[in-house]
């Protein structure tokens, strides 16, 4: 399941939002890393793609690939060059990958990039919040105080910001995220031998991952 607003679903439970507070949920902070190291992985198959798309799978395709570091620049040179490469069939599995890829782009952004908190009632819940967010909460509520004014609920900018994983939600990812990465591994296989006498069971393989079969539908 998705990570869940904290409002209205968890507002009965207590946070601690910190920059050292993670720490001491050690269970959760493994599924993260799990989850962030696993990504670099998926980047270099995408890296491979762009190689064999171009029909040079060289150094020099990756560091363009790299150079691209926004997602979704990176998205763009991919389909730029899928144009003169893919059609038909391939063409629809490859624009499933990169579907499933922005998605699962983004979720990892956010692991990486926000503001966590803990639950010091239930240790499986991990909260989180964009930074942009928590920034902007801080500085209004520090500076307001600093001049006198105190609110009645000093947290109430940063609760609608507010969600929680559950450690289930984090593992789920996870998963998707090996999942695709044996997709993106698969799929430069089955682009790089053309005539393979089993090209058409790598297709069915592809097209049988949970992950292809639901963005296919889409």
């Amino acid at each position: 399941m998705p990570r869940q607003p904290y409002l209205p679903t968890y507002s009965r439970f207590k946070y601690t939002i910190g920059a050292l507070v993670v720490k001491e949920r050690p269970e959760l902070c493994a599924v993260i890393g799990k989850c962030i190291s696993l990504w670099s992985h998926v980047d270099n198959e995408m890296g491979n793609l762009l190689g064999i798309l171009l029909g040079t799978e060289t150094e020099a395709a990756l560091e363009v690939f790299l150079t691209l570091r926004k997602a979704s620049n990176q998205r763009e040179a991919l389909n730029a060059a899928a144009k003169h490469k893919l059609s038909g069939k391939e063409k629809q599995v490859f624009e499933a990958i990169l579907q499933v890829y922005s998605s699962l782009e983004n979720q990892r952004n956010d692991l990486a990039h926000g503001c966590f908190g803990i639950c010091p009632d239930d240790a499986d819940i991990l909260f989180w919040i964009e930074l942009k967010h928590h920034i902007h909460f801080q500085v209004e509520v520090l500076a307001n105080e600093a001049n006198g004014k105190f609110e009645n609920d000093r947290h109430a900018r940063l609760k609608p910001h507010l969600f929680a994983y559950r450690k289930s939600d984090l593992e789920s990812l996870y998963s998707q995220m090996e999942e695709f990465w044996r997709i993106i591994f698969y799929f430069n296989g089955y682009l790089r031998n053309p005539s393979d006498l089993d090209r058409q069971a790598e297709y069915h393989r592809l097209q049988a991952f949970q992950l292809i079969k639901n963005a296919l539908k889409k």
